[in-house]
C-alpha cells in the first residue's frame, strides 16, 4: 500500500461476501491509488481463505460533507470554512469561520476578525463548509 495513504475504517459483511474500505491522505487520493490497492488486496492470502467463493471490495475516500478526525485532515483544509461544535465552558457550541493554520495540538480558527486557537480535545466535530460562489 502507497505510504501516503491511511487506512481510515475497514468493514466486513459476510452475509454479503463484501469489504469495505474507506482510505484518505494529506494529498488528493488517485484513480491509481485505489486501483492498486484492490490489487494488493485481491491477491492477499488471508482474504481469500475468509472469502474462499467470492468477495467484493469497495474502496472509497471520504466524502466532502465528512467529518473531520485526523490532524492531517485538518492541515489539507487550510484556508477552507469549517463548521465546528466545541465544548465552551462545559457546553458545546457551533462556530462557522475560516481554518487559518493548524499545529501539533489544535487549530487556528478565524470568526468575525478574532483568531481563536481551539485545542484539538475540544472538537468534538467538525466539517467543511462547501460553497459554489
Amino acid at each position: 500500500m502507497n505510504p501516503e495513504l491511511i487506512l481510515l475504517d475497514i468493514k466486513t459483511d459476510e452475509s454479503a461476501q463484501m469489504i469495505r474500505i474507506i482510505i484518505d491522505s494529506e494529498r488528493p487520493i488517485t484513480l491509481s491509488d485505489t486501483t492498486g490497492l484492490m490489487k494488493l488486496i485481491n491477491n492477499d492470502d488471508e482474504l481469500n481463505s475468509l472469502f474462499p467463493d467470492s468477495h467484493g471490495i469497495e474502496i472509497s475516500s471520504l466524502g466532502m460533507g465528512a467529518e473531520l478526525k485526523q490532524p492531517f485532515q485538518y492541515r489539507k483544509n487550510v484556508g477552507r470554512m469549517i463548521e465546528l461544535k466545541i465544548v465552551e465552558d462545559g457546553k458545546y457550541v457551533k462556530r462557522l469561520g475560516i481554518l487559518a493554520s493548524v499545529t501539533d495540538n489544535g487549530i487556528l480558527f478565524e470568526q468575525d476578525q478574532d483568531s481563536i486557537e481551539i485545542d484539538f480535545d475540544a472538537i468534538k466535530s467538525a466539517k467543511i463548509k462547501i460553497s459554489f460562489n
